[in-house]
Order: structure tokens, then sequence, then C-alpha cells
């Protein structure tokens, strides 16, 4: 994890006199719909034993939280042969959505995975590290663009809150691509129809 620290002197060079205190929250703030927006930052939890009935926690950290389920995998088949497919699992069918970061299992497996995209709490001092390794300028685009629509201080500048907003939504829609195309893993399903012909 990474401080917020880390992202001050990209903001300061584009904007003087806001508090480091405002900078830092204007830079959690764009972490977090950064995170939510583009479902770069992922983890992964597997349950084994699964019982019916009992609420399932996918992240229990005081540093992040769950912001989407991208797929839920029953890896039962993969116990007795290690090169089984999983099977992927349908909500409402086969578990019941709780919350965003709590499900409940309808039917009992052996084992399950769950992947997930995150993103920081609010009241955290840190961030996942790939936000300040590959991403530190776009989140302080995001940043900016809070900073400079801010009424009535000396900084205030509607036109260029707006320009940092369009190239902050630009910054994190390349990451949202890109996250697609370093992982298999989607929030989208589109399965196979099975039809019959008479």
């Amino acid at each position: 994890m990474a401080t917020l620290d880390a992202f001050l002197p990209t903001i300061r060079k584009h904007i003087s006199g806001p508090l480091d205190i405002m900078m830092k929250q204007a830079a959690l703030d764009a972490a977090i719909t950064f995170c939510r927006e583009s479902l770069l930052c992922r983890d992964a939890v597997t349950f084994n034993d699964v019982t019916p009935g009992t609420t399932y926690i996918l992240t229990d950290s005081d540093l992040v939280k769950c912001v989407k389920r991208l797929r839920v995998l029953d890896l039962t088949n993969q116990v007795s042969n290690a090169s089984a497919l999983g099977v992927m699992l349908t909500a409402g069918i086969e578990f019941t959505v709780k919350s965003a970061n709590q499900i409940i299992f309808n039917q009992p497996f052996t084992k399950v995975t769950v992947d997930f995209a995150i993103e920081p709490k609010r009241d955290v001092t840190e961030v996942p590290d790939v936000l300040v390794d590959d991403y530190a300028d776009v989140i302080a685009i995001g940043a900016l663009e809070d900073l400079f629509i801010m009424l009535g201080k000396p900084w205030t500048d509607p036109q260029r809150s707006q320009y940092f907003g369009v190239r902050f939504v630009d910054g994190y829609r390349r990451a949202f691509r890109e996250a697609l195309d370093n992982s298999l893993i989607t929030a989208f399903n589109n399965p196979v129809r099975k039809h019959e012909f008479f």
C-alpha cells in the first residue's frame, strides 16, 4: 500500500493554495472513483466446504472494500482433477448477493473462488500500490478536478475543473480497457444459449 502523500507533488504542479489535507482528501476521492470505474484493483478469495445459508465475507480488510463481484467459480471438480475447469455460478440461482461484500450460497460446494474488484475505504491514508506506480498522474488529475471546482476559494476555476474532469474520465476508461486486456476475468457474462430444433 502507498500513502496519499505520493500524489501531492503531481497535484502541486498545477495548483497552489489548497492545504495538504485538502489535496490528500481530493486524491483519496479520485482514487476511489478511479477504482470503482476502472475495476483495475482486484482480489480473490477461495472458500472450502461451503455451507448453504451461511454468509461469506469477501474481504475483511481495514484498507479496502469490495466494489463488484467479477466472477464466482465452482472449483469442486478440481479437487479430484487438477486440470478441470471451473463452472461459473449464477447470482440468484447458486448464490444470493447480500451486499457488495457478502454472499450466501444456496447449495453446498467443496471449493468456490470469488474474483472481485476493490476500492480504498473513505477513512484510509493508504491506497493500492498500482495507483501510485502506474496511474499517479490520473489520480492527480482527478484530484485537481475536485480542487478547482471548490466554491469560494482563491483557486476556483470551473473551466480548468472541466478540463481535468475530461482527462480523468479518459484516464480511468483507459485503465478499464487495460484491465480487460490483461485479465480474462470480466463482470460481463454472456452464456451460450441452448436451442431445441425440431
